[in-house]
């Protein structure tokens, strides 16, 4: 497991932790530790609020709310979409974890269309563990690197 990993796994709250540990170290088996990576774990309310705005807000209104939650700024209108569906979400409560495969460079990657099997194996990880995964959910909400408790 990388020091990133760990890192954001001594962040969520004490529930979700073991759930996580376990899927983790199902994946660290199943594709090494090089092959994925832990994006995203616990969120503030700023993070999940600027999140939301995307897709929402124009543009330098979005850039506004990263910026005071400390995100890096969008450069594009085309960068500015819908990333998330509520204000609301388990991220806020420590109970959820983005992970993404990895490109060939070692870059996480949501590029589904070419990364479909890891994407795969990374959900069936989530699954065997009992998490809820966000690939589940039915398009356009489908979110393949969400993972959260039950």
């Amino acid at each position: 497991m990388t020091e990133r990993s760990k890192k954001m796994l001594t962040e969520l709250d004490k529930r979700a932790q073991p759930a996580f540990i376990g899927f983790l170290s199902r994946l660290d088996a199943v594709l090494g530790d090089d092959q994925y990576i832990v994006f995203e774990g616990r969120r503030t309310p700023a993070v999940q609020s600027a999140y939301f705005a995307q897709g929402r807000q124009p543009l330098e209104e979005v850039n506004r709310l990263r910026q005071e939650a400390g995100l890096w700024l969008i450069r594009s209108q085309n960068d500015n979409r819908v990333i998330t569906w509520t204000l609301q979400s388990k991220h806020i409560e420590g109970l959820a974890m983005d992970v993404l495969p990895v490109d060939g460079r070692g870059n996480p990657t949501w590029d589904l269309a070419h990364f479909r099997m890891q994407f795969e194996h990374i959900r069936n990880c989530g699954r065997a563990i009992g998490l809820i995964c966000g690939a589940d959910w039915l398009s356009p909400q489908a979110d393949w690197p969400h993972y959260e408790i039950k």
